[in-house]
């Protein structure tokens, strides 16, 4: 008797649970830059015959992978140029341990550029582009701070998420538990 009323009370604390994750979704627990791909302006510079507008996803640069995504256009016409070649590199202040990625275009996006990184150490990198249209090289430099990845709710310090996880943990041992001690005492009546 006390095992079905115990498989009774999981069943509803499972339900309750599931009933949770299904309104609140997994969004509540959600690293910095997991989801959708969003941009922001990371740098622009008008070079000789160029002007170059790179922009990052995530909005906030944080240890893991980082996208580039560069749009390359010509200063006089305003058109998008092609067949460029390039090239991504990042380098840890104070280090000499370089990264590098092309930069692919895309058929679809004519002048757009992008590059993907993975920068695992927090802090501050040297990020270079280096431009070549087969003649002359360009070469753009810029610094940015990458974050430590925290597991937080909307990117904040405090971790709400994290809060309701033990919340629903902890009222669940209590419901099991409270739950077990009142059918003790029907059984012991009986």
């Amino acid at each position: 008797m006390y095992y079905l009323s115990m498989k009774k009370n999981l069943k509803y604390l499972f339900f309750v649970l599931f009933i949770v994750f299904q309104t609140q979704g997994f969004s509540l627990i959600s690293a910095q830059g997991e989801g959708y791909s969003q941009y922001k302006l990371f740098h622009e510079q008008k070079l000789d015959d160029y002007f170059v507008s790179i922009s990052i996803s995530p909005k906030n640069p944080v240890v893991g992978q980082q996208i580039f995504s560069i749009n390359v256009v010509d200063n006089i016409t305003k058109q998008p140029v092609e067949n460029l070649k390039i090239e991504v590199f990042a380098t840890p202040l104070f280090d000499d341990n370089k990264k590098k990625s092309p930069a692919l275009s895309s058929s679809g996006m004519k002048g757009y550029y992008q590059a993907i990184l993975r920068l695992e150490k927090k802090g501050n990198w040297v990020m270079d582009f280096e431009i070549d249209n087969g003649i002359n090289t360009a070469r753009i430099s810029e610094q940015i701070e990458i974050f430590e990845r925290n597991r937080t709710l909307n990117s904040s310090s405090f971790s709400y998420g994290f809060i309701v996880m033990q919340l629903i943990f902890l009222l669940g041992i209590g419901f099991v538990y409270f739950s077990a001690k009142r059918t003790r005492k029907q059984i012991s009546k009986s």
